[in-house]
């Protein structure tokens, strides 16, 4: 009989600890709570597939899906609790909603779930697959539980968001830029920006690393989908969408769920029920948010510019980028943060290559501490409501912010010192 070794144990262990107790975990979730939102209980499970699903009915009947007075009228319609979650995508995603609009709500609500967790599973597959993370095998179930556990991923999965799309196509992004198949590449990356918009800002750096075709085919995906979108729903809800919504996406979103660093400013700076801020003026929140943010592409760019006529390290320059997208953006939720998966791949990579410094690492470390800190507040009510005034400081409220700024430290730095001899993505 053959021994089974430690190492072997503890993958099969880890394997039946995700199987028996992390995957019925989801599965409960999903069957109970995809659209417990709609019970009016102060839950926010399905808030936004309810934006989705209504959208693509909205569609489907002829109305102008981004007005917010009809999208109001139709949440009342269907006895649903108001709420500030609407419509502000491009016109695609309620395109493809469509053919879930045959479903009933709730059961709509349970196929988006699943769907959802497939794809995170297939980013997790082609991250980890990318990275060559599977050489640890011993390891790599341990991973996927935490992956699985990681607070954003749960959260953008109850709400029903679109995040797990954008993820995925930025996984295949990268993993066929590094094939030099460019043309799919920039498909994909076309497709991401007219799902969710910011997928977009990763142009400029494939442009500079001269994936021209790449770069080509993005912008004439993008043109085709317009193209096809205006004649499928017509000129008024993009006229609504170019008149009112993109607008209303500049403005100042004062929430403790926005962790950019506009969010972050903006409960400084803009008088909101949250906090107690330090003034309510608009304009200087749009004069910071923007020295701000151009402080992070300077930073960026400047990294970027330090690596030039070196070995190209690409799955550190997407990293960077990735984690960077979030903080330059107005509106962040925590659930965006899911796509942060790929740069603590990126980094753990580099720790069993032993090629990181272990400061950085103790970065990545404490920026995945703070990310995890609104979890930690759902699990411990009673401790959040007896130190409710301390938690209501915006610096508490902001940590999930400090966590993503230490975790593009860490891959700045990371990047900054990687070692001068070709990387293994590189000579594919």
């Amino acid at each position: 009989m053959r021994r089974i070794t430690p190492r072997k144990l503890l993958n099969i262990s880890m394997i039946v600890v995700f199987v028996v107790l992390v995957l019925p975990l989801y599965a409960i979730r999903g069957l109970n709570d995809s659209l417990d939102h709609a019970r009016g209980t102060g839950t926010v499970g399905g808030i936004d597939f309810k934006a989705y699903y209504i959208a693509a009915d909205m569609l489907r009947s002829g109305k102008d899906f981004y007005d917010v007075q009809q999208q109001a009228e139709e949440v009342q319609a269907r006895g649903l609790p108001p709420n500030e979650s609407f419509y502000i995508y491009p016109p695609l995603l309620a395109v493809l909603f469509v053919p879930l609009t045959t479903l009933p709500l709730q059961q709509a609500a349970q196929l988006w779930f699943f769907l959802n967790m497939a794809l995170y599973g297939l980013s997790l597959v082609i991250i980890s697959r990318e990275l060559n993370l599977g050489r640890h095998s011993g390891i790599l179930p341990l991973l996927y539980i935490l992956a699985f556990l990681f607070p954003p991923a749960l959260f953008t999965l109850y709400k029903g968001q679109v995040n797990m799309v954008i993820l995925l196509l930025l996984a295949v992004t990268f993993w066929l830029c590094l094939r030099e198949r460019q043309v799919l590449a920039g498909m994909s990356l076309g497709v991401a920006s007219m799902v969710k918009v910011i997928p977009i800002l990763l142009l400029p750096y494939f442009l500079w690393r001269r994936k021209y075709t790449l770069c080509l085919t993005a912008a004439a995906t993008i043109a085709a989908i317009a193209i096809l979108g205006l004649i499928i729903v017509g000129w008024g809800p993009h006229r609504t969408y170019l008149s009112s919504v993109l607008p209303s996406l500049a403005q100042p979103r004062p929430n403790p769920g926005n962790q950019s660093l506009g969010g972050f400013l903006s409960l400084l700076l803009v008088e909101n029920p949250y906090v107690e801020g330090l003034t309510h003026d608009p304009p200087l929140w749009r004069m910071a948010t923007l020295a701000v943010s151009a402080a992070v592409v300077a930073g960026v760019v400047l990294t970027l510019w330090h690596r030039r006529g070196r070995a190209a390290r690409p799955d550190l320059e997407f990293a960077l980028i990735v984690a960077a997208l979030p903080l330059i953006t107005n509106i962040a939720w925590v659930d965006l943060f899911v796509l942060l998966i790929f740069p603590y791949g990126v980094l753990l990579n580099y720790v069993f290559r032993r090629q990181i410094r272990r400061l950085w690492v103790s970065l990545a470390t404490l920026s995945a501490i703070c990310i995890t800190f609104p979890r930690l507040q759902d699990l411990f009510t009673n401790l959040v409501t007896r130190y409710e005034p301390f938690l209501r400081s915006p610096f508490i409220m902001g940590l999930p912010l400090c966590g993503l700024i230490l975790l593009c430290v860490a891959t700045a730095a990371t990047l900054w010192e990687a070692p001068h001899q070709e990387s293994p993505h590189a000579a594919r």
